[in-house]
C-alpha cells in the first residue's frame, strides 16, 4: 500500500504513472478519477461520501490478491488524521509507504496552472490545502514501514 500526501500539482499523478509502468500489478486509486466516473467531472463534489467509501473499498478489494500487487492512494492526504486513517483501514497489506512530496508551494502552482482545464484547482482551494498540509506526526513516522520524500518531480522520474 503506497499512499501519496501532497498538494495539486505536485506530480502524485505523473508519479504514480511512471511507477506503474515499472511495476507490474500496480493498481492506482484515484479520488479524482473515481469522481469523473460517477459524476463526469474531476471536481464534482456533490457525493464525497460515496467518493471516499469507493475509495476505501477500492484500496482493500487488492489485499488478498494471489499476486503479489501495489496498490496506490491518489489523493491529497495532508493531514495526519488521513495518512493515519488509510494505514488502519487497510491492514491486509503487508508493507505501507507514505510518500510525501515536498514540492515548493509556487511550483505546485505553476503546475496546477498547466493542468488541463477540468484539472486546475482554484487558487483559494489551493490556498485552504496549503494550510491544512502537515508535516508526518511521530505516530504516522512510526506506523509506516517506510516514508519517501520526493523533493524533485523530474529526478524522481528518471529514476
Amino acid at each position: 500500500m503506497i499512499v501519496l500526501s501532497a498538494l495539486p500539482g505536485s506530480g502524485k499523478s505523473t508519479w504514480s504513472n511512471k511507477f506503474s509502468a515499472e511495476h507490474k500489478n500496480t493498481h492506482i486509486i484515484s479520488s479524482d478519477e473515481i469522481r469523473k466516473e460517477f459524476f463526469g467531472a474531476i471536481n464534482c463534489f456533490k457525493n464525497e461520501p460515496l467518493v471516499w467509501q469507493t475509495f476505501l473499498d477500492r484500496l482493500n478489494s487488492y489485499k488478498d490478491s494471489e499476486e503479489d500487487v501495489y496498490v496506490i492512494a491518489d489523493a491529497t492526504n495532508l493531514q495526519n488524521k488521513f495518512r493515519e486513517y488509510y494505514y488502519e483501514t487497510t491492514p491486509g497489506y503487508d508493507k505501507h509507504i507514505l510518500v510525501l512530496f515536498d514540492i515548493p508551494y509556487e511550483i505546485c502552482l505553476l503546475q496546477n496552472k498547466m493542468r488541463s482545464p477540468e484539472r486546475i484547482v482554484p487558487d483559494h482551494a489551493m490556498e485552504r490545502l496549503r494550510k491544512e498540509m502537515e508535516q508526518p506526526s511521530e505516530k504516522v513516522i512510526e506506523l509506516y514501514d517506510e516514508i519517501i520524500h520526493v523533493t524533485d518531480i523530474a529526478k524522481s522520474l528518471q529514476k
